[in-house]
């Protein structure tokens, strides 16, 4: 009996250091989009003179499906197709997180089992070029331009990375439809 305890204590030990039972317990994110609230969300003006949207904001949906907290998420632009041509002078740029002060919304957030958070991508000012949402510090010189023609068909490639999950991405096809913006997830 002594000798049948030790050996299953040596397997537990074993299968705890090859990490077997925190792979069984790691989050497990999903990254999504509809072409409609609350990905999709009209900002009206804030002067409260007008019930007329000022701008659309294109957002994706992060949520944790796991057994754990997904630690140090981050949401990056990593790609960018304009009219199917790669946009080799797009550099990865971190994204903003939705529903938090914009101090902090580019600090890396931890996501409980069963929290969903947003991140925002793009937004569009009513009649203007898409913006792609990322730091508008007077500092930061991104090298590359943010705003997106609106008469172009553009697919936004983004991945979110964790400190203990696999990454994730996800592609937002954005085009202007004849009726407005026509937005979906690309394949």
């Amino acid at each position: 009996m002594g000798a049948l305890i030790s050996s299953l204590a040596v397997i537990v030990a074993l299968l705890g250091g090859m990490g077997w039972f925190a792979r069984r317990r790691q989050p497990i994110l999903s990254l999504t989009f509809e072409p409609e609230q609350p990905w999709c969300r009209r900002v009206g003006r804030h002067d409260g003179d007008t019930g007329v949207p000022d701008a659309l904001w294109v957002r994706i949906a992060v949520e944790n499906h796991g057994k754990s907290p997904a630690y140090g998420c981050i949401g990056r632009l990593v790609g960018l197709n304009t009219d199917e041509a790669l946009r080799s002078d797009i550099d990865p740029v971190q994204l903003r997180w939705a529903g938090v002060p914009r101090s902090r919304s580019f600090e890396p957030v931890d996501i409980r089992p069963g929290q969903r958070e947003y991140l925002n991508v793009a937004y569009r000012p009513s009649g203007g070029h898409w913006v792609i949402d990322t730091f508008d510090d007077d500092d930061f010189e991104p090298g590359f331009p943010i705003r997106l023609p609106a008469d172009q068909r553009h697919v936004l490639t983004v991945a979110l990375f964790t400190d203990n999950a696999h990454t994730r991405s996800i592609g937002l096809r954005i085009e202007e439809g004849t009726n407005g913006p026509r937005l979906s997830r690309e394949p």
